[in-house]
């Protein structure tokens, strides 16, 4: 049996993050993700300015974006914003991410599958693993970002939305995110690399059973608003259909108080996509898990993180109801054609979560 110092479970942009981090300090974490790389996610891909300091100093820059675009079915809203943020697909962050923790002396086991979590229930305990291959390792620190695991009685969450994505090419964006906001869903557009355009789309899941097919349903809302219309009927389809999964509720999670463990990422807290913070969350946690992990300061981690990201779930949840309610939003709009500075504001309020 083997016994490392840092598990990481969950080889995401929060994993790989709190992987990088302990890199630098000279530990060696080993990283489990029953995936591969390099692998689309439906995600928006967006990064908001909060983690963008943290990506440079690892030789990551994203995109600049510079605008955004807001579009409801009958107003539509330009603003600025306050510092760039950034876009960047998950086929080039994510291996770029593992390919630098493997270098700097980290473990990225790909294809590995956790069957069953025994965690310690003492501080002089290790966390004991199982993996499907029988291979059983202990971890002095465990970092969890990853959903449920196998063998624990959590409740699994509600999931009332559907998530959509694909890349197009031939659509020019400048720069900037476009968002456009429907009964019941809101879709966003940002331009990413290679001249590519990231779409995703976050809807309830009882306005995509209305519809024949889930890709009727994409394409009844393409078609329902003329600016997007226009731009999907420029570019060319990637993908073959559209990427679907199911989205839980948003908001922080109940997590149990293990000694010597972490959650980070989605198994922390979700915000919705509305907010554009969510890639950043996901880096930020983990920067921060590691930090606290070097430390051996779980409570201390679990306690920061919570007052730090609550403001953000927030704000965020707020955003996401006016771009489920085109009504509410076209208020909203009108109030910030009013009064311009509010939209910057109310963005860098969002997304301020320092490390």
């Amino acid at each position: 049996m083997k016994i490392f110092d840092y598990v990481i479970l969950g080889g995401g942009a929060a994993g790989l993050c709190a992987a990088m981090r302990l890199t630098e300090v000279g530990a060696s974490p080993l990283v489990i993700e029953g995936g591969s790389y390099p692998a689309h996610k439906v995600c928006g891909e967006f990064f908001s300015p909060a983690a963008l300091n943290i990506l440079h100093r690892w030789h990551i820059h994203p995109l600049p974006i510079q605008q955004a675009r807001i579009h409801t079915p009958s107003t539509s809203l330009e603003f600025t914003f306050p510092s760039l943020a950034g876009s960047l697909s998950h086929l080039r962050f994510d291996p770029y991410l593992a390919e630098q923790v493997a270098k700097k002396g980290g473990i990225v086991r790909t294809h590995t599958k956790l069957i069953q979590l025994t965690p310690a229930s003492t501080l002089q305990e290790n966390h004991r693993l199982t993996l499907e291959s029988g291979e059983i390792l202990e971890a002095k620190q465990l970092l969890i970002a990853t959903g449920r695991i196998p063998h624990l009685t959590q409740q699994a969450p509600r999931m009332p939305y559907i998530g959509f994505k694909a890349h197009f090419a031939h659509i020019s964006l400048d720069s900037t995110l476009e968002m456009f906001s429907f009964p019941g869903a809101y879709l966003g557009l940002v331009p990413i690399e290679e001249g590519k355009v990231n779409l995703a789309c976050l809807a309830h899941v009882e306005k995509v059973k209305s519809a024949p097919s889930s890709q009727d349903f994409m394409q009844s809302l393409i078609d329902s608003h003329p600016i997007l219309k226009r731009l999907i009927e420029s570019g060319e389809n990637l993908f073959e259909t559209w990427m679907e999964t199911k989205v839980p509720e948003f908001g922080l999670r109940q997590t149990p108080d293990w000694p010597r463990a972490y959650f980070l990422g989605d198994a922390m807290g979700t915000i919705p996509p509305a907010s554009g913070n969510g890639l950043s969350l996901a880096i930020i946690s983990g920067y921060l898990a590691a930090e606290c992990a070097i430390q051996d300061d779980a409570v201390g981690f679990k306690k920061i993180w919570r007052k730090r990201c609550t403001s953000s779930i927030w704000l965020g949840k707020r955003l996401h109801q006016l771009f489920l309610h085109p009504s509410l939003g076209n208020l909203a709009l009108n109030v910030c054609q009013l009064f311009p500075s509010l939209p910057p504001q109310f963005f860098n309020k969002m997304c301020k979560i320092s490390r």
